[in-house]
């Protein structure tokens, strides 16, 4: 059993109510601060596991609101695409040089924080097929490094849906998303005592996190918010790669 106030648990404290703020005022980003950083700390299986397991429960207080406005037929293919490369990319987890993986993390974040400064909206087609390309995509990347959700949002965040319908719709994504990927890192033997034990005390800091950025959101202006948010990316996407 770990000693609940080492030094590495007071690190992820502070992260995990950080990421929380985020993903409260955004609607997204659940892992993309914590994956990395805990992967310092804890290795990308166990960072992997432990995050998984506090979006899951940190961001319950959203699920009802996004449950009663999500396009559940349009999300179908999306969920068939997630299942179909999910457990593919989480074998290439388990198997490849963990320092490669932590790289990859680094890489999709730096990628998707300088597709969402630079303005790109996806002005593609939508339907079945690219769909089901955008959750075989976000399955793969998560599964291998736990931050599949940035194509599910530049793919949402592009419909001409109202905005309200485009986050719940990312938010019931990526909880379909984050619980595939549960499952199969638990089949692999994530799940330890330990990791269970880290995410449990994680999780309350994270909820506390998502509240003060859905208050955020009424105080803050959002160019304003968003800007830190995508240069903090970018700074762990670069240290990530780097380190």
């Amino acid at each position: 059993m770990m000693d609940s106030f080492d030094s590495a648990q007071l690190y992820s404290l502070t992260i995990a109510a950080l990421n929380g703020v985020v993903h409260g005022y955004t609607g997204f980003g659940g892992a993309l601060l914590m994956v990395p950083l805990l992967t310092f700390l804890f290795g990308p299986v166990k960072a992997i596991a432990i995050v998984g397991i506090i979006i899951i429960f940190g961001s319950v207080q959203l699920y009802p609101w996004a449950a009663r406005r999500a396009q559940w037929r349009e999300l179908l293919p999306i969920f068939i695409g997630i299942a179909m490369a999910t457990p593919i990319g989480i074998y290439f987890l388990f198997t490849v040089d963990p320092i490669l993986i932590r790289r990859s993390m680094g890489a999709f974040i730096l990628i998707f924080a300088l597709i969402l400064m630079s303005g790109w909206v996806y002005r593609g087609p939508r339907g079945i097929g690219p769909s089901t390309f955008v959750g075989v995509l976000s399955g793969g990347i998560t599964g291998l490094s736990g931050v599949g959700g940035p194509p599910l949002v530049l793919y949402y965040l592009a419909s001409l849906q109202p905005v309200e319908i485009q986050c719940a719709n990312i938010m019931v994504s990526v909880a379909f998303l984050t619980l595939t990927m549960l499952t199969l890192v638990a089949l692999g033997g994530a799940f330890s005592e330990n990791v269970v034990l880290r995410a449990l005390i994680l999780t309350p800091a994270y909820m506390i996190g998502v509240w003060g950025g859905t208050k955020l959101f009424a105080l803050v202006p959002k160019d304003y918010f968003r800007a830190i948010a995508l240069w903090l990316l970018i700074a762990i996407g670069i240290w990530t790669i780097a380190k």
